[in-house]
């Protein structure tokens, strides 16, 4: 039987774009879902359960996030489906709206589903509680999670970006360019980072100002207008502002121009994640990057090895992320 690469070296395109056209995704051309879904045929390949009828011995991963409105989001899941699909899988999402219910269920559901591996993506805001943990066991699954922090006493998989090297690199690199009244805007969903960056601070920033710290209830873009507007308003401001992440920074940059001040004369920002519109914002936001592509491909790489054996030993990988210097500060 013809294998998902064969037919796509045959055609000349990748491997991903085979699987969706078999499965039918509004994302490959009706032309190209014709020749790829003829050639299949022609080659033999014949993906059991075909047919519309459901079979538990199809190559199906589940991947579980807490939501795809942003770019962070949508681009893990983007990356995941790309990897699953090199090894031959077709991808089952799962959304969880960041509540803790919602997660509880989606294992049990990727369970009934017959998924043969479980990539969950965990927010701040998500608790690896022991009814998750024993909703992961039940499942008997192969399961890697993406958390935004180490934990001690997790017997699955995991994977995560040290933040704490990261801020720390941000705070470093803002210190080199003398500026010394360093402020945080932060949302509740980035607890981490807000904990972290005041460790940071308390250990490498002697008279810093904690007043400078401002963290509210709203998001993204809107968060990061509303959290700058408080600091600007206080009688001493800080000299540069440290985002959560860089829709944040954005909001902030927007309420520093609002005010009449130069960035980065007046305030530097520094934002976390390097989304895609950082590098057009104000000539180009500094900002952390998370290895996103490495940390799936190492995730994808270690639930495979699971799905052979689950004998080993349970990895739990840090990664390091990158500081990207640009205009704003």
């Amino acid at each position: 039987m013809a294998t998902l690469k064969e037919i796509a070296d045959h055609l000349q395109v990748s491997v991903s774009t085979v699987s969706r056209a078999l499965n039918g995704s509004n994302s490959i051309s009706k032309d190209m879902q014709a020749r790829i879904r003829t050639t299949a045929e022609e080659l033999g390949y014949t993906p059991k359960g075909r047919g519309g009828k459901y079979s538990p011995e199809w190559n199906i991963a589940g991947l579980i996030v807490a939501e795809v409105s942003s770019e962070y989001y949508a681009k893990i899941v983007h990356l995941a489906q790309e990897r699953f699909a090199q090894r031959g899988y077709s991808t089952v999402i799962q959304i969880t709206n960041f509540i803790h219910e919602n997660l509880y269920s989606a294992i049990k559901i990727m369970k009934c589903i017959g998924v043969r591996c479980l990539l969950i993506v965990m927010d701040d805001e998500e608790k690896i509680s022991e009814d998750i943990m024993d909703a992961i066991h039940k499942s008997g699954l192969p399961v890697m999670l993406v958390t935004s922090k180490y934990f001690t006493m997790i017997d699955v998989d995991c994977i995560h970006t040290n933040e704490t090297s990261g801020i720390l690199m941000g705070v470093q690199h803002l210190l080199s360019r003398n500026y010394r009244k360093i402020g945080f805007i932060g949302e509740r969903m980035t607890e981490n980072r807000h904990t972290i960056f005041k460790q940071v601070m308390e250990e490498h920033v002697p008279g810093w100002h904690p007043q400078f710290i401002a963290v509210g209830r709203e998001r993204g873009a809107l968060g990061g207008y509303l959290r700058m507007k408080e600091l600007l308003g206080m009688e001493e401001r800080p000299d540069a502002v440290f985002a959560s992440y860089d829709l944040m920074a954005i909001g902030a940059i927007h309420a520093i121009r609002e005010a009449g001040l130069k960035i980065p004369r007046d305030i530097a920002v520094l934002g976390f994640d390097n989304i895609t519109e950082s590098e057009y914002v104000e000539g180009g936001i500094t900002t952390i990057a998370s290895p996103c592509e490495d940390m799936i491909a190492i995730a994808i790489n270690i639930l495979m090895k699971r799905i052979q054996s689950s004998a080993g030993a349970l990895q739990q990988v840090a990664l390091q992320p990158k500081l990207i210097v640009r205009e704003t500060t």
